[in-house]
């Protein structure tokens, strides 16, 4: 098994554990993952994901792409439906990311709703170097994020970016200085939002999302009916009437 998962008071913690191959995003590495979080939603409130000291991930396998043709890809559907289970995930996600996070492992981290960083961090887009591009979101979720004009360089260039510079152009949400401190800190935010109402989280995430990808006076509008359909929840019920009698 290449992926470790477990969940504690509705957190679950998926765990890529490949370090042999810097946890390269392989078809069955992938499948792995899909089968571990098919049904999340029902079990936890917060989805984290690790990698291991050596490396969070370093990209999609080279040694299976070698092997592949397009007409092979296409009809195999690689990397593709089960991919894209961690894009559709409804609850919060957060990524805890030491050293390498590269290629589809940057696109994973980019795929969660919170980043957090050991200082020893690099991200990258190494594709070009192999003549080939992001295929699993990131040219889509890294332009969101820092605009056109940077993510061209980045993806273009083949460059890499510390944690420092990542967080300065708003990738990652905080640094951290070591591996302990990167489990404690990611764990415990996980924690504490796993304890706020879960409608609330799913409906806030399905906000943010819609954010990117439309108008802003529809997007509002949107948010808005939302934040209603929230009045009448359990949740909102009990808390509001807790608020109430401080």
């Amino acid at each position: 098994m290449s992926v470790d998962f477990q969940i504690d008071n509705f957190v679950a913690v998926l765990t890529l554990n490949n370090p042999k191959k810097l946890n390269a995003l392989s078809t069955n590495f992938v499948e792995e993952m899909y089968d571990h979080l098919a049904d999340v939603e029902k079990k936890a409130n917060v989805l984290v994901i690790f990698g291991t000291e050596k490396a969070f991930a370093a990209g999609v396998d080279i040694n299976e792409i070698n092997t592949l043709s397009f007409e092979q890809a296409l009809l195999n559907e690689f990397i593709d439906y089960k991919w894209e289970r961690i894009l559709n995930i409804k609850i919060p996600v957060i990524s805890g990311v030491e050293k390498y996070a590269l290629g589809g492992g940057f696109e994973l981290a980019l795929a969660s709703d919170i980043i957090i960083a050991s200082e020893n961090a690099k991200f990258g887009f190494p594709e070009v170097n192999l003549g080939l591009m992001p295929g699993l979101g990131g040219t889509q979720l890294l332009t969101r994020i820092v605009g056109v004009r940077k993510a061209s360089e980045l993806i273009m260039s083949g460059d890499f970016i510390d944690a420092k510079e990542a967080l300065r152009l708003n990738i990652i949400s905080k640094t951290v200085s070591s591996s302990s401190d990167l489990k404690r800190e990611t764990l415990d935010l996980a924690h504490k939002i796993a304890q706020k109402s879960p409608t609330s989280l799913r409906l806030i995430k399905e906000a943010i999302q819609l954010s990117q990808n439309t108008g802003c006076l529809q997007g509002i509008k949107t948010e808005r009916n939302l934040f209603r359909s929230l009045f009448s929840t359990s949740f909102k019920e009990k808390l509001t009437k807790e608020f109430l009698k401080r």
